[in-house]
């Protein structure tokens, strides 16, 4: 690796302190991701469904793989069915709606997927995992919703990310019923407030699962 950079020293002043910025911003990722990854596979509960049956979350997991090249990984010895992995959630607040008050849950749903190569269409040997944020919601002083697939919609799912060992990618569903990339974490020009927001949700969801992790590898 050279010492000097004729493009670099002409710019030294202005330029050190951004990039080093972005330098950490991304490491700051790359060890989230790293973290999630692993809090992925320690899910408070699986439910497998069959992948062309299912209605809404089959077009949600069509949509983001098609926007994200991933194709999902099919639930050992049966085929036509993958299996999602369910969280409790991460977050509850108080809301009222028509004078009724509301306990409304931030929960995480995930798939593994893999990435899919651009030649022949195959799947890499990259391991992803397909992330939603999904809300659910119960009448206060009520138990908390069971969790379950069978709600994932757009209704209730509006963003997520796809999660690898590279980087984070995160995506909304828009109202014409499309998906959208929000971010990457290879666009160091992004720093529009919804991308903040999407990456402190996740936030969250880490440090809810930390003490799990901790507790699963005693």
């Amino acid at each position: 690796m050279q010492e000097s950079s004729t493009i670099y020293n002409k710019n030294i002043g202005v330029r050190s302190g951004y990039l080093t910025g972005e330098a950490l911003r991304r490491s700051k990722e790359l060890a989230m991701a790293k973290e999630v990854g692993m809090i992925l596979e320690n899910p408070d509960k699986t439910e497998s469904f069959e992948l062309y049956n299912s209605g809404e979350p089959e077009h949600m997991i069509a949509l983001v793989g098609g926007e994200f090249g991933v194709r999902m990984e099919q639930t050992p010895g049966r085929p036509k069915e993958v299996t999602a992995k369910l969280f409790r959630p991460h977050e509850t607040i108080q809301d009222s709606y028509r004078e009724v008050l509301l306990d409304i849950h931030t929960s995480v749903v995930a798939f593994d997927a893999r990435r899919i190569c651009v030649e022949d269409g195959v799947p890499s040997g990259e391991k992803v995992s397909l992330l939603f944020f999904k809300l659910s919601a119960n009448v206060s002083g009520e138990p908390t919703p069971p969790m379950t697939v069978e709600d994932l919609n757009r209704k209730t799912s509006t963003y997520g990310a796809v999660v690898s060992d590279s980087g984070i990618e995160y995506f909304e569903f828009t109202e014409d019923c499309d998906v959208k990339k929000v971010s990457s974490i290879n666009s160091p020009l992004d720093t529009s407030l919804e991308r903040i927001e999407l990456s402190e949700e996740l936030e969250k969801f880490v440090q809810s699962r930390q003490g799990v992790v901790a507790s699963d590898g005693d």
